[in-house]
Parts: C-alpha cells; structure tokens; sequence
C-alpha cells in the first residue's frame, strides 16, 4: 500500500508479539497480544511511517480509516478515508496550507496533541513519548506522554472510530478540526451538518452547543464525525483564513472545534475548557448524513461502556 504524503513506511516489527516504537529519540518496547492470528475485516493493523523525512508517525488501518498519527506531537497528519482522501493534510511550513492542520490540537499556546508540535515554529523540547498496546484484535490503544508528563492522552482505535481520553494537559483546552474535507477545502460545496439534520456549506461560520459536528465534502461520499462525550461548549466553525491575508490566502482549512470560541469573538483563541478527564470521538462515516451520524454515535457510546 502506497502512502499518500510520498513517505517511506514498513512494518513495524517482525516479530508478532512486540512493537517497537520511536519516540523522542527513545526505542520504547510494547508487548502486544499476538498479532499472528489476526485475520478479517475488524482487525486493526499499525505501522511505523516516515513523513517529510523526520516526522516518525504510526500509520493506523482499520476498516474505515487509515490514521497517520505524530508521535512526537500526538496529533494526526493524515486521515484517510477508504478512497484516500485526505481530511487533514498535514505538512511542515505553509501556515493554513500546511503546519496549521491537524487535529485535536488541544493546547494553545503551546501546541500540545499536534502532530507539527515539535517541528518548525512550534519546535520544544517537551516531546511526546508514544507507545501502543494491542487490546484485542479489533481494539489499539496508543498513549501519549510528554517528557514532563504535564501532558498526556490516550486514543483507542476500533474498526468504525478512534476514541480520545484527555488526560493531562496544561491550562485549558479544546479539540480542534482543522483539516481538508475531502482532501481539499471547498467552503462553497462543502458542508457542515449537524444534530436534527441542519446543514450549511462551510461558506457559513456558525457557533451552537452540540454534541456532535459532520464534515462531509463534494469529492467523497465519506464524512467525518466529530463526537464530544461531555458538554464542550461553545462549539463553532469558519473556514482559515475568513478573510484574505496579505499574500492573498483565504479559505484553506476548517477551524472547527468543541470549546472554541466563534470567529467574530474576542477570545477565539483562548480554550475555556477545564474538565478533564474529557474525551472525544471521530469517525470516518460512509455517508454524511444526520441519520448515519446519530447511528456512528450510538456505536461510539456503546463502545465506551464496554472498553477497559
């Protein structure tokens, strides 16, 4: 399988039974469940990828989305959906054209869970450690924990969705979306849906309460949900930049989030949100629809009773 960003990529171990992951300069090993066995369409099978020639990621393929995950950063480059479409697009420099997407980007000011924190203008020397532990065959957990171990999180990965557990950050936060439905913003054919079927081209900020936001995008038939298990207001979207800059960008990523403050108010760049442990949910749907949303969100709930 070729990888979208032109990125060298191979397994990560051939042994079944471990998985050795680099992070931060540190060779950390995992003993999994054996993977040997693992066969079908529910299984979930992880990599080790190269981006850029320096950004070590774990690749994340499960049956219906390939994750590129930043272990330095602890955020994703890449989401992709069956057809390869990429909703994030991640890469280093550009501004909104690049070093700026990622998701969930929960720290500001400091870029904590984002897959470029730690390269460029958001180089530290605070990095993630990343390890992964095999649950089960259809279940990936992955935590993430900065040298300080101020900051820290967990993702499990199932076949239909990731799941985000915020468990350490410093000051506030929220959970961003700042990517490419589709693989390419498109704000006048693109749209927003969200709870009771409302549904807006991504031409149209907005600021709401809800628990759950679709993208979904004229060049795929996927979507991609974003879920909070707990209220996170306020919740908002405009498309980066609304308004065009000086070299004329305008309209080159959305800026979504679950605690982010709408465009037009003077906090918009200061997360208010506090509660922690949080956690956050997303799926790359086969269509974007409120009635397939409210279904993906009733697995996702499900899921959450059951997991250790």
């Amino acid at each position: 399988m070729g990888n979208p960003n032109s990125a060298t990529w191979q397994p990560v171990a051939s042994h079944p039974a471990k998985l050795f992951l680099a992070g931060a300069g540190v060779i950390s090993t995992v003993f999994l469940a054996s993977c040997a066995g693992l066969a079908g369409r529910d299984a979930i099978r992880v990599t080790e990828v190269t981006l850029f020639g320096d950004m070590d990621c774990l690749r994340i393929e499960t049956a219906s989305a390939t994750y590129v995950y930043g272990k330095r950063g602890a955020g994703f480059a890449s989401i992709l959906d069956p057809d390869g479409h990429d909703w994030i697009s991640y890469r280093h420099g550009q501004k909104a054209l690049g070093e700026y997407r990622g998701l969930p980007k929960c720290g500001q000011p400091v870029k904590y869970f984002h897959c470029g924190y730690g390269f460029g203008q958001y180089t530290n020397s605070n990095p993630f450690t990343t390890t992964a532990t095999r649950l089960a065959a259809d279940h990936l957990r992955v935590h993430s924990e900065t040298r300080d171990a101020a900051a820290a999180c967990d993702w499990d990965f199932f076949p239909t969705h990731a799941t985000l557990t915020l468990l350490r950050t410093p000051g506030r936060y929220w959970f961003l979306y700042e990517g490419t439905p589709g693989g390419e913003l498109n704000p006048a054919e693109d749209f927003a849906v969200r709870p009771g079927g409302r549904k807006s081209p991504l031409t149209e900020p907005w600021t709401d309460e809800v628990p759950w936001m679709l993208f979904g995008a004229k060049k795929s038939p996927f979507g991609l949900l974003c879920v909070a298990h707990q209220p996170s207001p306020p919740v908002s979207y405009v498309s980066w930049p609304y308004q065009p800059e000086a070299d004329g960008s305008v309209n080159q990523m959305t800026v979504a989030g679950f605690g982010r403050p709408g465009w037009r108010d003077p906090k918009q760049h200061t997360p208010p949100l506090e509660q922690l442990p949080a956690r956050f949910s997303i799926g790359i749907l086969p269509r974007a629809d409120a009635e397939t949303a409210e279904a993906a969100l009733l697995r996702m709930r499900s899921r959450l009773e059951k997991s250790p």
